[in-house]
């Protein structure tokens, strides 16, 4: 699937529901169908946003990816016009919010384009264990840590689809309820964005806006999705990486060449793993320091706009907290898929250090279990530079400073 076409991708999602519940309903352990990653990735291609080398040789394709990227940039640009004519913090608050959440799309959906050929190697390289290492895999311990991956995986993506679905519909149909306003303050030419003027023109890009944010939503969720299951590979490739290294303590019986053979092959999985750590943090750079950048924005504004429009508008009041709850809600995955690749990550080393009886082992073997035991204990992390890793602790600093800057607008006011 690393070189699928449009075709393709259309059908491997017509198969993902049956293919789910055939994983769901095992009664034992067995090989999933594929890793979840290429799900999402099939989303993205259908979306028009992942122009890979197959994709790319499409014209059309190609023609259909840059008009949203135009499209895109053309929403943000109206919104910064607007940004003058809000009258009040609260009507600022709002058009910020959506000022940072669309440019954090763009961010994301054209370093999507930029890096999507990257991604389609990582997809290959987080195959490497099934592929190389254990083709004929049988056992069920294996088996069932590679199962409850891919159910959560793909849990996930059904749970955010519908999240998102929700969280479009009430942003988009809450204008209807009001005084006949565009989904988000923007001005267009000739004063199109006006009902009162003219109508005919302001439900076209009423619908317009309303489905392009739509198609922008769900781009910026499998964008992260891909993300998120990069995060989660690499926590299930170290946990297979700790249960390979158990097992060779129960090789009895063998020779130290036949021992130090099968430890080999372990090794180079493990330097596997440290180089598609490498290899992710590089093709995702851009969109780690956005997320985290928007996200903090995100929240700041949003808290701070929830407090203000409590009293004054409810509506908008209950808006920013939907809102804050998305974003809260995003940087959690984040971070808590990240906090996992870091635990996960130290448990090589104890798990090498567990190998029975490894200390009678030829000299040799023993420096070598040693020098895996020491460069285990320097933790893999997924990490926006020059800002801080996607860990539970850059979480609640996270949210520290955003209080802070919370009580320093309060002050101002």
């Amino acid at each position: 699937m690393a070189d699928g076409g449009y075709q393709s991708n259309l059908g491997l999602l017509r198969q993902f529901l049956d293919e789910f519940r055939s994983v769901l309903r095992q009664e034992t352990p067995g090989l999933i169908p594929r890793l979840a990653f290429n799900y999402a990735r099939a989303c993205l291609s259908l979306l028009c946003q992942y122009p890979n080398k197959k994709l790319a040789t499409l014209s059309l394709y190609r023609w259909i990816n840059v008009f949203i990227m135009c499209n895109v940039m053309n929403a943000f640009v109206t919104m910064v016009f607007a940004l003058p004519e809000s009258k009040n913090v609260i009507e600022i608050g709002d058009d910020l919010v959506w000022i940072s959440g669309m440019g954090l799309v763009f961010t994301k959906i054209f370093y999507m384009r930029l890096r999507c050929n990257e991604i389609d190697e990582l997809i290959w390289d987080f195959d490497y264990y099934n592929r190389e290492l254990r083709p004929n895999q049988r056992d069920e311990e294996v088996l069932g840590w590679q199962r409850m991956c891919y159910l959560i995986e793909s849990g996930l993506y059904m749970n955010c689809f519908c999240l998102v679905n929700f969280f479009s519909a009430a942003v988009f149909l809450q204008p209807l309820l009001g005084e006949g306003k565009l989904p988000f303050h923007s001005i267009w030419p000739f004063q199109w964005h006006r009902m009162d003027l003219h109508p005919s023109m302001f439900w076209f890009l009423y619908i317009w806006l309303s489905l392009t944010s739509q198609h922008n939503l769900m781009s910026i969720l499998m964008v992260d999705m891909v993300g998120i299951s990069t995060f989660l590979q690499t926590a299930l490739n170290l946990k297979l990486l700790c249960i390979e290294l158990r097992k060779l303590g129960e090789m009895k019986a063998v020779s130290d060449a036949r021992f130090h053979e099968e430890f080999c092959r372990v090794i180079r999985f493990h330097q596997h793993i440290i180089s598609m750590v490498k290899k992710a943090n590089s093709a995702f750079n851009a969109s780690f320091n956005a997320q985290l950048v928007t996200s903090f924005l995100l929240i700041s504004i949003s808290t701070f706009e929830t407090m203000a429009a409590a009293a004054l508008d409810p509506k908008m009041a209950a808006k920013f907290v939907l809102l804050l709850m998305v974003v809260f809600i995003q940087l959690s995955l984040w971070c808590i898929a990240g906090t996992l690749v870091y635990t996960q990550s130290l448990e090589v080393a104890q798990a090498a250090f567990e190998i029975n009886d490894w200390h009678t082992k030829a000299p040799a073997i023993q420096r070598d279990i040693s020098f895996v035991i020491f460069r285990a204990q320097q933790p893999l992390m997924y990490e926006a530079k020059p800002f801080l890793p996607f860990t539970l602790g850059t979480y609640m600093l996270v949210l520290k400073n955003c209080y802070r800057l919370l009580a320093l607008m309060q002050e101002s006011m």
